[in-house]
């Protein structure tokens, strides 16, 4: 029997993700490179948030392995209890952050584009990288490689926009440890997620610059669009199998 902690056990469905992730990396590299608002938008909007890491993982998860998607952290399961974690714990990070803070901090319209980006973006994260590269890292070699391997690689998928590395290994490994106190994705998303995210981005990186614009907010609602289509498209597909 493996131990849930740490073992050694690869195969080709943990090789796919790893793949899937090192294309994630090279994606937001891109970015950097061409220092471009049109490859931006292609590499990271379209081609990394929705087709690799939203339609990929779900289409994977559903339709090749018939899985459910449970094994991503989504689930009614412990509900309440990862709510209330969510909830507690994004309150403390915020009265943390403010009581840290020495600047004054003012929001306006072009914040509200960047917070409705952010929280977009986040579905992504969440369903991608906390979800599906976790699962993968987690059935390879254990929960303990897992939470390291995949803060690794929620840090090195920000090299386009935000090269913060440390710090964002760190962060996601806070994120991934409190996952597992439920197996939930609900436990970190969209509240405690949500202000590490949006304070982190708006306050103390100049990442927020990119995205506080009207552009970033119609390039959102029309991702989140999408990902509803696809949601649908997928339901239908599996309810046309039945």
């Amino acid at each position: 029997m493996k131990n849930k902690w740490l073992h050694f056990c690869i195969d080709k469905e943990n090789i796919f993700g790893l793949v899937c992730g090192l294309i994630m990396i090279l994606l937001s590299i891109a970015m950097a490179l061409f220092n471009s608002e049109v490859v931006n938008i292609i590499s990271r909007d379209i081609l990394m948030i929705l087709f690799l890491g939203f339609l990929t993982p779900i289409y994977y998860i559903l339709i090749t392995k018939k899985k459910n998607l449970s094994v991503l952290g989504i689930h009614k399961k412990r509900l309440t209890v990862s709510l209330i974690i969510n909830v507690v714990a994004g309150i403390f990070l915020l009265a943390m952050f403010i009581n840290k803070n020495t600047e004054d901090i003012s929001f306006n319209i072009n914040s509200f584009y960047a917070i409705t980006y952010i929280l977009v973006a986040g579905i992504f994260e969440m369903i991608f990288i906390y979800g599906f590269l976790r699962y993968e890292f987690e059935r390879a070699f254990g929960i303990l490689p897992a939470i390291l391997i995949t803060a690794i690689f929620y840090s090195l998928h920000h090299a386009g926009f935000q090269p913060e590395f440390t710090k964002l290994f760190f962060v996601g490994i806070m994120y991934v440890t409190v996952f597992y106190f439920t197996h939930n994705i609900f436990s970190i998303f969209p509240f405690f997620w949500g202000v590490g995210a949006i304070w982190d981005v708006l306050v103390n990186s100049d990442a927020g610059n990119q995205i506080k614009n009207e552009t970033s907010f119609i390039i959102a609602i029309l991702m989140f669009i999408a990902m509803i289509g696809i949601s649908i498209f997928i339901h239908c597909k599996i309810k046309n199998k039945k």
